[in-house]
C-alpha cells in the first residue's frame, strides 16, 4: 500500500487503476470474446450496438469532457468531478410521443443510466451501472446492462462493458472499449481516438471504429469530425458516419447547467433532433468569463488547531497546506475582492502563523483587501494583523501580547534529591538540551543563545506589524510593555484594531469599506477547485509533499522508517518529479535523524528535494535537512544546534528512599553499566552505579565521533568548509533569519513557497497544472495521538513541547540509555 495521498483526487502516487495496464487488458478482453462467439439469428442484437447507445453523444466518447457518464466508455467516470444529472431526448421538433428519452445520474467513479425508447411503437427499457477509476493519463472502467419492456423483435440481454483510456499527451486521446452479452453470442469492440492541435478544447478532431457481429457477419461503421469550444462553454461539433448520416450540435454552459441541441440528417431522409439538459457540475461559462464582477470575499476560517495532516474521520483540525493553497487561490480568482480572516479559537505555532501572514501579504499585493477578525488572541493574532487592511475586534475581546518568553524548569535540585544521579556529557557550550536536569539555571551559554533567538523573533513581529499598522518602533514596545491588560478600546487607539463588532455583523463592515453589499463564499467556490478536468489532457506533474514531525525516531514521533520508505518510493516513481520535505522536529535520536538524510541524500541525486523548516528544524531536525537541493525556513523557525550531547541518569540513592533492590551476576567488566532497579508499573530501570572513568571516557569519545559526522555531514550538504561549518555549530540555535545569514539555509520561505521552488528546480511550467501528493499517511501510535485527534489535548506541533511532556523526555533519556542524541531543550521555547 502506498505510504501517500494525493490532493484531491486519490490516495497514492499513481492511483491504482482497475488494472495495472487497462489498455492491454482490454484489447486482450475483445479479442477472447470475439474469437469465442458463435452464430447470430436474422434479427439478433445482443445489446443496442455503439452509435445507437451514444446517439445523444456530439463526439466519439473520449474526445468531450466525461461522454456519456460510462454508457459509452466507463473509463471516463474517472473524470468527473461532482455529481451531474442529464436528461436527453430525441423528436423531430421538440416533444413527440413516440420518442427516445434518456436519463444520467452519475459522480465521480460512478454512473447510473436509465433509457425508454419508444420509436419502433414498442417499449425497450435499458439500464447500466458503471464504474470507472484510474490516473489521468490512463483509467478502465467496468458496466453492466441489461433490458426490459417488449424485446420480441430484438434478443436483448444482459451484456458487459469494459472500456479504458489514455491520454498520454496534451493533445492525444485513446479509448477502446469491449462490450459483449451473456453466453458471449454477441460482442462489439470500438476504438476512439482525439487529437487537440493547441491542446485545449477551442479544437478537436475525433474519430472511432466499431467492429462486432450482425446478421451473421461480421461488420465495421466508422465515424470522424471535429469539435471546438469558439466560446468559454460553448461548444459546436459536426459528425460524419460512413453510412452517410450526419449531425451538428451546440451546447451552451450557464456553469452549473447547460442545453444541449443536435441535428442528425439520416442518409435515409428520416431527419430528427435531440436535446439535452444538464444539471450538476460546474463548467466554464462566458457569464463567470465575461460579465463577472470583483464583489465576493473568501471566508477563511483557522477557528481550530492548525497541524499539518488530519485523520481522515473525527479530526476537527484544520491542514496548513489547505489554507495556503485556498489564499493562494483566491489571489488568483478575478472573482474575488478580498478575505475574511476568523481567528476565533485558532491555535497555531508562531511559524504557520508568519507562513499564513506571508500569504495573505501575497493576496494583498494584487489589490485585494484582507479583513481579520479577532475575538481572543495573542501574539500569533497580533503578527497577522501586519496582513490586514481592517482588524475587526468583538467589543469584549482581547489580545494578550506581554511578549515572548524563553525558559524551562531546572531539575537539578530535585533529582538529586529523589537520589538520581545525572551524567551529563557535554562538549558543546551551546548544546543544552540536557542541562535542565543536571542544573538548577540557566547557563550563560544558553541564556545567550535564547535571548538572540526571542531577540530576532520579536524583532520580525515587530518589523511586520510597524509596517502596515502605523506604528513606530517605540509605540509598538510601549504597547507590548502593557500588553497584559489592553482593552479593546485601547487597541483600538493604539492603531491596531480598526473596528469594534461581532462577527455575525462583518457583512455590514464589508459593505462599508467597499461600498456596495459583498457576497461572502467558500474556498470551494473559488474557480482554482471548480475547473473541469476535461480543459487539459494527459498526465499531471506530481509533486510529493512528506511530513517529517517529531522526534526523530525509528518509529514513534517523525517515525524515520515510515519516511525513509516514502522518500524511496517518491525516488523512484517516475511521476513525482520533485520532493517537498516538511522539517518540524527538535532532533532526537542520531540513527533515526541519519536513517532519513541517507535517503534525502540519494533523492535529491536523482529529483529536486526542497526542505520546507516549520517551527523547529534543530539537531537531528537539522540533519535530516543538510542534503536537500534547498532549505527554506520561516523566520520565526529555531534551527541549527548543530552538535551532539548525552546524558545518564543513574541510581544514586532513588531506590534506597523506594526501599527496592536489585541484584544481579555478569560476565564483563561492563556488563552491569545499565543494570538496576526497574520502577514498578512505570517499567523503567535505572543503572545502579555511575559510568567509570574508562566508561565515560569511552562515551565522550563516541559522542565527538558523532559531531565530526555531523559536521562533515553538513559541510558535504551544504557545499560548505568544515571550519565554516564549525564555526556556526557548537550546538547553537539559530533563528530562520540568522540561519539565512550564516548559510544554513538558502532561503526565508513558506510551505507554499517550497513547492513553486520544487515545481521551477522541476522544470514544470507555471501553467502547467501540478498535483499535490501528500504523506505518509498518519497513524495513531499512543494515547496521546488518540486524545488529540478527538479535541481532548493541545497540539504537538513538536514532540516534548509543553509543561505536561517532560514525563516523555525522560523517557526518552533513560531508553536510549546514554547513547549521543542530537536533541534540544524539551522546551526551549514557549511562545504566546
Amino acid at each position: 500500500m502506498s505510504l501517500l495521498s494525493v490532493v484531491p483526487r486519490s490516495d497514492a502516487f499513481r492511483p491504482a487503476a482497475l488494472s495495472s495496464n487497462p489498455l492491454i487488458v482490454t484489447l486482450l478482453a475483445v479479442t477472447l470474446l470475439t474469437g469465442t462467439a458463435s452464430g447470430l439469428a436474422a434479427d439478433d442484437l445482443g445489446f443496442y450496438r455503439h452509435y445507437d447507445r451514444t446517439e445523444f453523444s456530439l463526439t466519439a466518447p473520449g474526445a468531450q469532457k466525461f461522454g456519456l457518464y460510462g454508457l459509452d466508455n466507463p473509463a471516463q467516470l474517472h473524470y468527473l468531478q461532482a455529481p451531474d444529472l442529464t436528461l436527453a431526448w430525441t423528436a423531430e421538433e421538440f416533444m413527440d410521443d413516440d420518442q427516445r428519452f434518456n436519463l444520467n445520474l452519475a459522480g465521480p467513479g460512478f454512473g447510473f443510466n436509465f433509457d425508454r425508447d419508444r420509436r419502433s411503437g414498442n417499449r425497450i427499457d435499458q439500464y447500466q451501472l458503471a464504474i470507472g477509476g484510474g490516473t489521468d493519463d490512463a483509467a478502465s472502467g467496468f458496466g453492466i446492462g441489461w433490458y426490459r419492456g417488449d424485446r420480441r423483435t430484438n434478443d436483448l440481454r444482459t451484456h458487459f462493458t469494459l472500456g479504458t483510456l489514455t491520454r498520454p499527451s496534451r493533445q492525444m486521446s485513446v479509448g477502446v472499449t469491449g462490450r459483449v452479452s451473456t453466453g458471449l453470442d454477441y460482442y462489439e469492440a470500438v476504438a476512439d481516438a482525439a487529437w487537440r492541435p493547441l491542446g485545449t478544447p477551442q479544437l478537436a478532431v475525433f474519430g472511432d471504429y466499431v467492429w462486432g457481429n450482425a446478421d451473421h457477419r461480421q461488420v465495421g461503421d466508422w465515424s470522424a469530425g471535429a469539435s471546438s469550444e469558439v466560446l468559454p462553454g460553448v461548444q459546436i461539433a459536426g459528425r460524419y458516419f460512413d453510412g452517410g448520416t450526419i449531425t451538428a450540435g451546440l451546447q451552451f454552459s450557464f456553469g452549473h447547467s447547460s442545453v444541449t441541441s443536435q441535428r442528425h440528417r439520416v442518409d435515409d431522409g428520416d431527419d430528427y433532433n435531440s436535446f439535452a439538459v444538464r444539471l450538476g457540475a460546474w463548467e466554464r461559462n462566458v457569464f463567470d468569463e465575461w460579465f463577472s464582477t470583483s464583489n465576493r470575499y473568501v471566508n477563511l476560517n483557522l477557528d481550530d488547531r492548525i497541524a499539518y495532516q488530519r485523520f481522515a474521520v473525527f479530526d476537527r483540525r484544520k491542514a496548513l497546506y489547505d489554507k495556503l493553497n485556498y489564499i493562494d487561490a483566491a489571489r488568483q480568482d478575478d472573482t474575488v475582492n478580498g478575505i475574511v480572516v476568523n481567528t476565533t479559537n485558532m491555535n497555531i505555532s508562531p511559524s504557520m502563523a508568519w507562513e499564513l501572514t506571508d500569504a495573505l501579504q501575497n493576496f494583498r499585493a494584487e489589490g485585494k483587501r484582507v479583513v481579520l477578525y479577532i475575538e481572543n488572541g495573542g501574539m500569533s493574532e497580533l503578527h497577522m494583523t501586519a496582513a490586514a487592511d481592517v482588524v475587526v475586534m468583538d467589543p469584549s475581546g482581547s489580545l494578550y501580547i506581554p511578549g515572548l518568553v524563553s525558559g524551562s524548569t531546572y531539575l537539578g535540585d530535585l533529582l538529586a534529591w529523589l537520589g538520581i544521579g545525572v551524567d551529563e556529557l557535554r562538549e558543546m557550550d551551546y548544546k543544552s538540551a540536557m542541562e535542565s536536569f543536571s542544573r538548577t539555571d540557566m547557563s550563560a551559554a544558553d541564556r545567550e543563545q535564547r535571548q538572540a533567538l526571542i531577540d530576532d523573533f520579536y524583532l520580525r513581529i515587530r518589523t511586520d506589524v510597524i509596517a502596515n499598522r502605523g506604528l513606530n518602533a517605540d509605540e509598538f514596545d510601549r504597547l507590548i510593555d502593557r500588553g497584559l491588560h489592553l482593552s479593546p478600546r485601547e487597541l483600538t487607539e493604539a492603531g491596531v484594531v480598526d473596528r469594534l463588532t461581532r462577527y455575525p455583523r462583518i457583512d455590514n463592515v464589508l459593505a462599508e469599506i467597499e461600498r456596495r453589499p459583498q457576497q461572502r463564499i467558500s474556498p470551494a467556490a473559488l474557480t482554482t477547485f471548480r475547473e473541469p478536468q476535461d480543459d487539459r489532457w494527459g498526465p499531471r506533474a506530481q509533486i510529493a509533499v512528506l511530513y517529517a514531525s517529531g522526534a526523530t525516531d525509528t518509529d514513534r514521533g517523525m517515525r524515520a522508517r515510515t519516511i525513509a520508505r516514502a522518500l524511496r518510493q517518491a525516488r523512484n516513481d517516475s511521476s513525482v518529479a520533485a520532493v517537498v520535505l516538511r522539517v518540524d522536529s527538535p532532533g532526537g535520536g542520531i540513527l533515526a535523524a541519519d536513517m532519513v538524510a541517507d535517503e534525502v541524500r540519494r533523492t535529491a541525486a536523482v529529483k529536486p528535494v526542497v526542505v520546507s523548516m516549520g517551527g523547529y528544524a534543530t539537531s537531528g531536525g537539522y540533519w535530516v535537512s543538510a542534503y536537500a537541493t534547498d532549505i527554506l525556513a520561516t523566520p520565526l523557525t529555531t534551527t541549527g544546534s548543530i552538535g551532539v550531547i548525552s546524558a545518564r541518569l543513574w541510581d544514586d540513592g532513588f531506590s534506597d528512599r523506594l526501599h527496592l533492590n536489585a541484584d544481579s551476576v555478569q560476565r564483563g567488566a561492563s556488563a552491569d553499566a545499565q543494570f538496576g532497579v526497574t520502577l514498578p508499573l512505570v517499567g523503567l530501570s535505572l543503572p545502579a552505579r555511575p559510568y567509570t572513568e574508562s566508561e565515560r571516557e569511552a562515551a565522550v569519545t563516541r559522542l565527538n565521533q558523532q559531531y565530526d559526522r555531523f559536521i562533515n555531514l553538513v559541510a558535504d550538504g551544504r557545499g560548505m568548509s568544515r571550519d565554516d561549518v564549525r564555526a556556526v555549530a557548537g550546538g547553537r540555535i539559530h533563528s530562520g533569519e540568522a540561519a539565512l545569514e550564516l548559510g544554513l539555509i538558502d532561503d526565508l520561505g513558506s510551505l507554499l513557497d517550497a513547492i513553486e521552488l520544487a515545481r521551477d528546480r522541476a522544470g514544470i511550467a507555471p501553467d502547467d497544472k501540478l498535483d499535490i501528493v501528500q504523506g505518509p499517511g498518519m497513524q495513531i501510535t499512543s494515547v496521546r495521538d488518540l486524545l488529540e485527534l478527538v479535541g481532548d489535548e493541545e497540539p504537538m506541533i513538536m514532540p516534548f513541547h509543553g509543561p505536561d511532556s517532560l514525563d516523555e523526555y525522560l523517557r526518552h533519556l533513560i531508553e536510549h540509555r546514554g547513547q549521543p542524541q542530537a536533541v534540544i531543550p524539551y522546551r526551549l521555547l514557549g511562545v504566546d
